[in-house]
């Protein structure tokens, strides 16, 4: 799964100015989201992941995996996004 995907999963057939409505941005920035000259906030992805029903680690890895400068890397967060996640534990000494 890439961030656009993400996005359009977040206008669901609605308009990008609508989808960007309900995040509470802008249609400037959300066009920033599409074209990858921003990431969002962790809060504007966790308003993603709520409005289009994908697990927030998708949302994440998906938006991440645009930020990385490696491409293997890069992948790598596209297909760990794609795979079902249902939930990640996490454990801290």
């Amino acid at each position: 799964m890439n961030f656009i995907e993400v996005l359009d999963a977040v206008s669901a057939g609605g308009s990008d100015n609508q989808a960007s409505q309900k995040l509470g941005i802008t249609r400037a920035m959300y066009s920033h989201y599409r074209t990858g000259r921003k990431t969002p906030s962790d809060e504007i992805l966790d308003k993603m992941a709520k409005i289009s029903k994908i697990t927030p680690a998708k949302v994440y890895l998906a938006a991440y995996a645009e930020k990385i400068h490696n491409p293997t890397v890069a992948e790598e967060f596209r297909q760990l996004a794609s795979n079902q996640i249902t939930r990640i534990n996490y454990t801290f000494s």
